[in-house]
């Protein structure tokens, strides 16, 4: 009888020891690739391509879901150059770039805050809270989460939403015009006449149905729209926007792989080195669009109209579109 415990004890060791060792030594991912420090205990997790990696919050775990390897990459090079360091990372963590833990706010603090002179809702989360209808240009949001919060019909114009997570977010006739929401994390959220115009969304990751979105003078550049090959647990989401209003938006640099623009305006756009594979621009409007470097292997542009668009000679996989676009030479 001893001797089955023993061998019951040795292998119950034996496979606890197959459990998998989070990567980094337990840090936060996200932290790490943006040259900074955040020790966790790991309750906050995910398993990636057979590895498991720990986040200081569910923001930085949602951060790490929308560009999985690009973080992995910037991460472990960090990690690799100050590890060897006598202090480590101590020596070179800005203190600015250490992840920051989001406060939760009931309604009622959230509402205080915002009826003061000084509305400070940064590093807040304030996920399902409700503020139709409401006047928040005055206050400051860099870093708030408003997962599946109501903003329906708020005004948000011009206000600073730099990092912010939108996620689930209930956007429809929400005006976020001129608003700063470079490095935002906006997935899956209910959006109708949602107007970004002007808004600087640089670096921002957007998935999700937009319907007829005004994006018009935009500034997008490098923004990741476009399908995540390596993270569909949920099926194939995309940035959809059927009828969109994208005038004189500035998309350089940006992924919109798979993407659909379908009957959109894109005049006078600027797509300068996207990446538009695959993406849907049937019947939308490209007059006077800069396609200079874009990559529209495979993309549809069936009854597309590319009158005046500049940058055509130096496009890339034109001869492998489908469809039949207006005003252009190459099909």
């Amino acid at each position: 009888m001893k001797l089955l415990h023993w061998m019951a004890a040795c292998t119950l060791m034996m496979f606890s020891g197959l459990t998998l060792a989070a990567e980094f030594n337990g840090e936060c991912v996200t932290t790490l690739s943006k040259e900074g420090v955040h020790k966790t205990d790991c309750s906050i997790k995910t398993t990636y391509k057979g590895k498991e990696y720990c986040f200081g919050s569910e923001g930085s775990k949602a951060a790490f879901m929308a560009n999985p390897d690009a973080t992995i990459m910037k991460a472990k090079a960090f990690y690799e150059k100050t590890e060897a360091m006598p202090d480590k990372k101590a020596a070179v963590m800005p203190r600015d770039k250490a992840e920051v833990e989001r406060e939760k706010l009931t309604q009622q603090q959230a509402l205080a805050a915002i009826n003061s002179v000084d509305c400070d809702l940064s590093n807040k989360d304030l996920g399902y809270l409700e503020f139709d209808k409401m006047d928040l240009r005055h206050c400051k949001m860099v870093n708030t989460s408003f997962f599946g919060a109501y903003l329906r019909g708020a005004d948000l114009s011009g206000a600073n939403l730099q990092g912010a997570y939108l996620n689930l977010a209930r956007l429809e006739n929400t005006n976020l015009s001129g608003a700063n929401l470079t490095d935002a994390i906006i997935f899956q959220a209910i959006f109708s006449k949602t107007n970004f115009s002007g808004a600087n969304l640089t670096n921002a990751r957007m998935i999700g149905t937009l319907g007829n979105v005004n994006m018009s003078g935009a500034n997008v550049k490098n923004g990741r729209f476009g399908l995540d090959e390596g993270n569909q647990p949920m099926g194939q989401m995309k940035f959809d926007s059927v009828g969109g209003n994208f005038a004189n938006a500035n998309f350089e640099g940006a992924n919109l792989h798979i993407a659909s623009f379908s009957f959109g305006d894109l005049t006078g756009a600027n797509l300068r080195n996207t990446d538009l594979t695959r993406a849907d621009l049937s019947k939308a409007d490209l007059t006077g669009a800069d396609l200079t470097g874009a990559d529209l292997t495979d993309a549809d542009v069936d009854g597309a109209i590319f009158k005046d668009v500049k940058g055509l000679d130096s496009a890339k996989g034109l001869a492998a579109t489908k469809g039949k676009c207006e005003g252009c030479n190459f099909k």
